[in-house]
């Protein structure tokens, strides 16, 4: 991983995170092009973004949404709960509703599909910087299949921890049985519920039943 100098022209300092190295070297290069751009960093790795962030002045990160062994929503809640709040613009070969939506609720400035040309991420790059946010007219568009609010609630918000407990609660556990499933108090348990639904804008537990035969983890 390479750190570029500051220009006199003041560039948009960008980090791109990608477990694709030639997707982030493409997409650095394609950037570093149009002049106005300056990558100063990229990695596969939410581990080192996570260690580099603190230490880098990036104006937006460009972060994956599927990453090994993570996704790229938990490693923004992570950045948040750090401390860090430099702007992410989420890129995804999801795009679906429910995805950008997700992303937009764990506080991402912005959503493209990775199919979205050179323009479009510039586009997104720029708004992002002028303190607006961007959501691809792709991922917009109803010919996604976004039928309204609801539909597009997504699990994909929610840390693995929490939608192992989201599914044992949607398939009727109590929380106590669920504590002695996974070793933890009925009081961490109570805590992570609480979080779930806030994340998903629910109330109750019939809401994550539906949310979870959606998804496929409950059949009726």
């Amino acid at each position: 991983m390479s750190f570029s100098t500051e220009q006199s022209n003041s560039p948009v300092k960008l980090y791109l995170v990608d477990d694709h190295l030639v997707l982030r070297q493409a997409l650095a290069e394609a950037l570093g092009h149009r002049g106005k751009y300056a990558v100063i960093g990229h990695t596969g790795s939410s581990n080192e973004l996570l260690n580099q962030s603190p230490n880098f002045k990036a104006d937006v990160i460009v972060l994956d949404f599927s990453l090994p062994r993570t996704n790229g929503l938990e490693v923004l809640n992570e950045l948040r709960r750090r401390g860090i709040d430099i702007p992410v613009l989420i890129m995804s070969g999801d795009e679906s509703g429910r995805a950008a939506k997700a992303a937009i609720q764990a506080g991402a400035k912005g959503f493209v599909p990775k199919q979205a040309g050179l323009s479009e991420m510039e586009h997104a790059i720029d708004e992002i910087v002028k303190g607006g946010t961007y959501l691809s007219p792709s991922i917009a568009s109803p010919t996604n299949g976004a039928k309204g609010s609801e539909s597009c609630v997504s699990s994909a918000v929610l840390s693995n921890r929490e939608r192992e407990i989201m599914v044992l609660l949607a398939n009727g556990k109590p929380n106590r049985e669920i504590g002695k499933l996974l070793s933890i108090s009925v009081r961490t348990v109570d805590t992570h519920r609480s979080n779930i639904l806030k994340k998903l804008g629910f109330k109750t537990n019939a809401e994550l039943v539906k949310l979870a035969i959606a998804e496929g983890w409950v059949t009726t």
